[in-house]
């Protein structure tokens, strides 16, 4: 797993700082068979649901079981914006900005939990 290569964008700080939807539309998407091979996802263990978005599969986890365990960061509690971001956006936003300020490279994609819907 060590000689994983991420290929994080280079950023550029803009002033003002354009608005969410204006940097999604800006962005290039990248397939997402890309990231999660770069990311040490085997093909075996991703669900693609289309070419740029996709589950892990849970079996991950007993083929990384003797890796180091990363930090864990509760994002909860958050009203969606009208424009409807809210914590996955909060989540991937955050994993960019530490990165970035830690001058580090990581993944690509924080590993995002949805919440089930509450009972009827």
């Amino acid at each position: 797993m060590a000689d994983r290569v991420i290929h994080n964008p280079t950023l550029s700080l803009t002033t003002p700082v354009p608005s969410d939807i204006d940097i999604a539309q800006a962005a290039t998407l990248r397939p997402i068979a890309q990231i999660a091979a770069e990311a040490g996802i085997l093909d075996t263990e991703l669900e693609p649901y289309g070419r740029y978005k996709a589950k892990v599969r849970l079996d991950v986890r007993d083929r990384l079981r003797d890796q180091p365990n990363g930090k864990y960061v509760v994002v909860t509690g958050i009203t969606p914006t009208p424009l409807g971001e809210g914590k996955s956006t909060t989540s991937v936003g955050l994993v960019q900005a530490l990165g970035a300020h830690m001058g580090k490279k990581v993944p690509p994609l924080p590993p995002l939990r949805s919440s089930p819907p509450p009972p009827p």
